[in-house]
């Protein structure tokens, strides 16, 4: 299906950018110099372009077929109703999840449930998520070598889930792949249930 947009991003030096739809309901979509479906100027911020849409193997909406249009070829969107998408109806109940958890890891350690060193490694956990988040989304972008999902759920599983799903919304990255978004949520529930065996007389290990 074709589509129109402007390019409201562009990394000149790397070759990439993001268009974002007339239709401001839609998600970003990716653009690679190397989409165009004809040789041209480069593309600068503020052009509107017209595309075909696919969900690549990163389920990134991306761009192909890319062409320039010209002013009188532009469709006009009339103002519609903003639709909450699936995605949006998720953040909340996920925001309250994040945020239970993280006071709930409080409170023990102050109860003397937890030990603090537990705390400290599910922080360093969280913080290491984000960042291996974040330099997996770079090397998609550019093509280079992926962090292993295994990894990533690992470290879902020692505790990083929380900051997982923040890097997930913000970056826009592996919101839509399945079946890594379901081995997530199955990460969550075992990390829970790790945190609660921690804290049950049934432990007999000393932190």
């Amino acid at each position: 299906m074709r589509d129109q947009g402007r390019l409201v991003e562009w990394f000149d030096e790397k070759g990439y950018g993001f268009i974002q739809p007339n239709d401001a309901s839609k998600d970003r979509v990716f653009l690679h110099i190397k989409d165009f479906a004809r040789p041209g100027p480069r593309p600068i911020v503020g052009c509107a372009l017209e595309y075909t849409v696919l969900l690549d193997g990163d389920g990134r909406f991306r761009a192909q077929e890319v062409m320039y249009l010209k002013a009188s070829q532009t469709q006009k969107i009339l103002p519609q109703p903003k639709k909450v998408n699936e995605q949006q109806k998720n953040i909340k109940p996920m925001q309250i999840a994040c945020v239970g958890y993280i006071l709930a890891l409080a409170v023990f350690t102050i109860l003397g449930m937890l030990s603090g060193m537990v705390l400290l490694f599910i922080s360093i956990i969280n913080a290491l998520t984000y960042w291996l988040y974040a330099q997996d989304k770079e090397a998609a972008l550019l093509g280079n070598r992926r962090i292993p999902e295994q990894s990533l759920h690992i470290l879902s599983f020692l505790g990083g889930w929380p900051t997982a799903w923040l890097a997930q919304e913000k970056l826009r990255h592996k919101t839509q792949k399945q079946p890594f978004r379901k081995i997530y949520f199955c990460t969550i529930a075992l990390n829970i249930l790790l945190i609660l065996w921690l804290i049950s007389p049934l432990n007999m290990m000393i932190f």
